[in-house]
């Protein structure tokens, strides 16, 4: 090796050559041999800087990496940036303000536009520790300071909340928000919390918080604010003039940083002592990049030209980069002995043969880098062709390299490239290239599937509830009242004819909500046997409907399936062909389908994941698994282009197996049809691509094995249905990114399994959302700079009249464009026309309804606006977002509202529930929300959204769960009717323990409905670690709640507490053994007395506490004792 035996890149190289894809080794390298251990570098884009931050991070080095986006919004046009762009600009910032050694990665763009000052930081950082002079008083006055969010529960950097003496905060410079538990006013210990759970873990030493953002409207800012406002020209924003001088922050009120803060400074201010790096070229692009912002503010443009400081031009940015000793890559054209020179990207010869040679070529060190289990073991298998030693790089920075051996290293790198060293091509080369495959993130672990539902329904004073004995009624609060001096706590509820019912707070399992209702919904009234009468006849209802459509699904479990044994050889052979590496989420779910097809029971499965994860190969799995074992395979889909490209996809998949794929649609002529049909018969087709026309009575198969169901949301159950009746014990296969409520709901049923992809695709980018007060301006720049990147647009507004004035507005906005409208009212000719026109890129703007919320695999189409989206489904919205963004080019939606102020509490809500999502795979939980929102649809027939009006959602559910109890033969359980406990003494959750009624409300009806003691002390453990120490009436309402679980396994209706004991009262079923008890009762009268209509006195004359447990103890007495076996 010219005299130098092996050397690893830490201690050889001093100078550098920096191109392509290596920038990131590059500046590693740099900061090992950096004094002071603070580089930065600033790329041309924003892109470019999340590129090279991963590339770091997949070195494996403990550098720590900071990058500083620009802001990804334009200001004073009622955006708001995304809370993961003010969390990472700020997270940067204070590292930078604390001098942490780093690698900072930044965009010419971030130089522009100024930020808060160095100064802001003074008494806005705040260290938590045990035992340390920071107490609950000064905690909570930072958070409100530094305008942290007050909620319910943190699930959020920047959120707090508060109960008892406990603070929950989610700082933005940690992954995990903590939980800070205080004795009186000091910090006793700080522990993690899981965002999903709301439960601590594990105790840590300390935690650090600074500001959210760096937008803090306290006085100062505000009124400088509203100075500045005046001096600039603002069409339609008085009303954030006004809520902003009330301290009323709505969305959107972050537009106006740039008049916000007085004092603001240059990201180098707080760069001082940096190592920088730039490309040769960075003041044309800087340039260009300060023009294109000052464009960005239209009218007000000469304001920000000579008024306002807060754009740093290039003549500013000279003069602060003076101080600094720049370097500038891809600048070293002279090779000396002691130059590293990083080429760019190697072009790999295609034929493996070559590529071996180039590993035994003198002169040349090859480095496989991979990104994934499978493409090691690939490596690993290539390589040992070369027969060559091959060793495992664990460090790249001190591991010796030398020649004589093949190299491998766990590096994710977009393209291969070279490293020369004196007479040394040291090649790195990228499985990307290697394998041309495109490698699928890893996950960490397979979902887990228990985690599907959670009810995060909540009840608020006017709501709709049913009570199980009495009907429908109005919920109207929470209501304290004392009797005999005993303080209780109760739920009102407002019958017809003013008539009122007091619920007890331990007895609030009979409650149910009725659920979202768009009509005139009728009181029940107290005392009247109607209501018995109509629960009886809608369960009638529920069973005849039931013998239809519950019963394909109840007895999927008794019936006999198909048993798919697939042919191995051959499915292993096409599975070989997957142009992707498969993630965890998709070997576990189609191991699952393997095992459903061939355990002999139906199998029923719905694959939930979003856009691009993966469904579609799955689909293409299954079917093969099915036409390997000589069985047909038919997949439905809703719309005609969609079934066109499915063709178009299996069949280029399917290519090298014999198998015969045909499509049904409108666009297939009569005769075509006919003769398909024919063929299916006769078996000569193997799988149909179909829409609805499957649904003909004329299509039959000759031996069908499975049918999918793409896009499930856009089916009815009565169409899915209908599909399970060409062959009742068909195997199912359904695939959706948002499941509709009715198919979760379906999952708890257990009438289907489900599968979770959570996993995205690599260089797969979360959709960037936003809500904004609809600004004509800003539409048309959103559209236009949507056009001027070669993209297109949707924009979706809920109704068929609103699109015409919408049309009329865009032209008048941006005229120059090509603009089409679609809607339901047009016939198919004239959709799949214009449908046809936008994938062929010849339409700029589509103008829609919610029709195109199940639609193709667009990649061009990168933003998506939505009118008046409070009108949409959770769900729905959702669903529409996953409309765009389809490829690794950032996309955009924009949720136009009018008035945010004037909308109702839930749809600010699930608005705010789309605006925040900040990571890729949110479909299931956005469906999990939207079943509570929006109750759960249609399970079991048509007819049910009457049957729901009668008596509710939630009681329409436990009905239809006692029904498929009944036809599976499970014992129901006896959930209508509570014992009425009490025991002299006070109990409820006190607001000063719990100020939130909601809150209060939620935990009541979950202690309410516990069931076994095991789940009650867990939720006691629960209690004491979200709340903190129990106060005295919650402790009693626990025990309370422990009495009443052993009363109802004992069938005892009511206990009441008396001067000499308990009077237990006993439901006519019970089991007692009377002989027994009437002798216990002779032999110890000082105990027990009978009395008549099935009453027991249990004696005690102890103080209240001794009483109880005495209580508990002749409870267990009667279980051991007195129970007939």
């Amino acid at each position: 090796m010219n005299g130098l035996e092996d050397f690893t890149f830490k201690d050889e190289f001093n100078s550098f050559k920096v191109e392509g894809s290596s920038i990131s080794l590059f500046l590693v390298l740099k900061y090992l041999k950096s004094p002071q251990k603070r580089i930065a570098f600033f790329a041309k884009s924003n892109s470019d800087v999340e590129k090279i931050e991963q590339s770091i991070k997949s070195l494996n080095t403990n550098i720590l990496t900071c990058t500083f986006p620009s802001f990804d919004c334009s200001f004073l046009s009622n955006l708001s940036p995304t809370i993961d762009n003010k969390r990472q600009r700020i997270k940067t910032l204070y590292n930078l303000y604390q001098n942490k050694e780093m690698i900072l990665i930044s965009s010419l763009e971030s130089l522009v536009e100024k930020t808060i000052s160095k100064k802001s930081f003074i008494n806005s950082e705040l260290f938590l520790s045990v035992n340390s002079d920071i107490n609950y008083t000064k905690i909570i006055e930072f958070l409100k300071k530094n305008n942290f969010e007050l909620v319910d529960f943190v699930t959020n950097a920047g959120e707090y909340s508060k109960r008892g003496e406990i603070i929950d905060i989610f700082s933005p410079l940690s992954n995990y928000p903590v939980r800070v538990f205080f004795h009186f006013e000091n910090i006793e210990k700080i522990k993690k919390i899981s965002i999903n759970t709301q439960e601590t873990s594990i105790e840590i030493d300390k935690y650090e918080i600074c500001p959210p953002s760096e937008f803090i409207f306290n006085d100062e800012n505000i009124s400088h604010f509203r100075k500045e406002f005046r001096e600039l020209e603002l069409i339609n924003k008085d009303d954030y003039y006004q809520s902003i001088s009330e301290k009323n922050i709505i969305e959107g009120s972050e537009q106006f940083f740039p008049i916000l803060n007085k004092s603001l400074s240059p990201l180098t201010d707080y760069i001082g002592d940096f190592e920088l790096f730039f490309y040769r070229d960075y003041k044309i692009n800087f340039d260009k990049a300060y023009k294109d912002k000052l464009s960005e503010y239209g009218i007000n443009k000469e304001y920000f030209l000579n008024e306002s400081s807060y754009l740093l031009n290039l003549q500013n940015l000279d003069k602060s980069l003076k101080k600094f000793n720049l370097n500038f890559v891809s600048d070293f054209s002279i090779y000396t002995q002691n130059i590293l020179n990083f080429s760019d990207q190697i072009f790999l010869p295609k034929k493996r043969e070559d590529i071996l040679r180039l590993i035994n070529t003198k002169g040349n060190i090859v480095i496989f880098c991979f990104d994934s289990i499978t493409n090691e073991v690939k490596f690993k298998n290539f390589a040992s062709l070369a027969k060559k030693p091959l060793i495992k790089i664990n460090n790249l920075f001190t591991d010796r390299i030398s020649f004589g051996y093949i190299y491998y290293f766990n590096l994710k790198i977009d393209q291969s490239f070279k490293v020369k060293y004196q007479n040394i091509d040291i090649n790195f080369i990228s499985d990307k290239d290697l394998f041309e495959k495109v490698t699928q993130k890893k996950t960490q672990t397979p979902t887990d599937n228990s985690l599907i539902i959670k009810d995060f329904s909540k009840l608020k004073s006017g709501d709709l509830v049913v009570h199980i004995n009495h009907g429908v009624g109005q919920y109207i609060g929470l209501k304290t009242t004392k009797l005999n001096e005993i303080e209780y706590e109760f739920i009102e509820i407002l019958y017809h004819s003013n008539d009122k019912l007091f619920i007890p707070i331990q007895n609030l399992e009979l409650i149910s909500k009725y659920g979202d209702s768009d009509g005139k919904v009728t009181l029940d009234k107290l005392g009247l046997s109607n209501w018995q009468k109509k629960k009886a006849k809608i369960k009638n209802k529920i069973k005849d409907i039931a013998n239809d459509l519950i019963n394909v699904a109840a007895k999927r479990a008794l019936d006999k399936g198909e048993v798919i044994d697939l042919n191995s050889f051959e499915y292993e052979k096409f599975s070989s062909q997957f142009e992707f590496t498969e993630t965890s989420d998709q070997i576990k779910t189609i191991n699952q389908i393997r095992e459903d097809l061939y355990s002999g029971q139906p199998m029923d499965r719905l694959v939930c994941g979003d856009v691009g994860f993966g469904k579609t190969e799955i689909a293409m799995r299954a079917s093969f698994m099915c036409l390997s074992a000589g069985y047909q395979v038919v997949m439905i889909c809703p719309k005609v282009l969609l079934v066109n490209q499915h063709f178009k996809t299996f069949s280029e998949r399917f290519n090298k197996f014999n198998y015969r794929i045909s499509k049904i649609s409108r666009f297939e002529s009569n005769n075509e049809k006919k003769k398909i049909k024919e063929e299916l018969t006769k078996g000569k087709v193997n799988l149909l691509i179909s829409t609805h026309a499957i649904f003909a009575n004329d299509v039959t198969f000759q031996k069908l094995g499975l049918i999918i169901i793409d896009e499930e949301q856009s089916f009815g159950v009565e169409q899915k249905e209908k599909l399970k009746r060409f062959k009742p014990s068909c195997h199912v296969l359904t695939l959706t990114a948002t499941p509709i409520p009715r198919t979760l709901q379906s999952s708890i049923f257990k009438i289907k399994d489900i599968s979770l992809i959570q996993t995205p695709p690599v260089n797969r980018l979360n959709i960037k959302t936003y809500l904004m007060i609809e600004d004509l301006l800003e539409i048309k720049k959103i559209i236009s700079t949507e056009i001027n990147r070669n993209g297109q647009v949707f924009y979706v507004a809920p109704r068929i009249s609103d699109l015409d004035s919408i049309k009329k507005k865009i032209l008048k906005s941006v005229p120059n464009i090509n603009l089409a409208c679609i809607h339901g009212k047009l016939n198919s000719s004239q959709i799949e026309k214009i449908y046809s026109e936008f994938f062929n890129k010849k339409i700029d703007v589509l103008l829609s309804t919610a029709m195109i919320e199940s639609g193709l695999d667009l990649s061009n189409v990168n933003t998506i606006i939505i009118e008046k989206p409070q009108l949409f489904g959770l769900s729905q919205l959702y669903q529409l977002r996953g409309r765009v963004g389809r490829s690794s080019i950032q996309a955009y939606a924009y949720l136009i509202v009018k008035n945010i102020q004037s909308l109702s509490e839930d749809a600010v809500k699930k608005l705010k529930i789309i605006s925040k999502i900040d990571k890729l795979g949110a479909g299931l939980s956005i469906a999990s929300n939207d079943l509570s929102i929006r109750g759960a649809g249609n399970i079991i027939g048509s007819e049910q959204s009457g049957h729901i009006k009668e008596v509710g959602i939630e009681l329409y559910y436990k009905m239809v769960q006692e029904t498929i109890n009944e036809l599976k033969n499970i014992s129901p359980d006896s959930d209508d009717w509570s014992p009425n406990i009490n025991l002299g003494f006070s109990i409820n959750i006190s607001d000063n323990y719990i100020k939130d009624s909601n809150q209060r409300l939620s935990l009541y009806r979950e202690l309410s409905s516990i069931k076994d003691l095991d789940q009650l002390e867990n939720m006691r453990i629960s209690l004491l670690d979200k709340y903190g120490v129990l106060s005295k009436n919650l402790k009693n309402l626990l025990i309370v709640i422990e009495i009443k679980i052993m009363a109802k396994e004992l069938l005892i209706k009511k206990i009441d507490d008396t001067n000499v004991g308990f009077v237990l009262e006993f439901k006519s079923n019970t089991n007692l053994d009377i002989s027994k008890i009437l002798e216990y009762a002779m032999s110890n009268p000082s105990i027990l007395e009978l009395k008549p209509k099935s009453k027991l006195i249990f004696r005690s004359n102890c103080d209240k506490i001794k009483k109880v447990k005495d209580l508990k103890k002749f409870l267990k007495f009667i279980k051991t004792n007195f129970y007939l076996k």
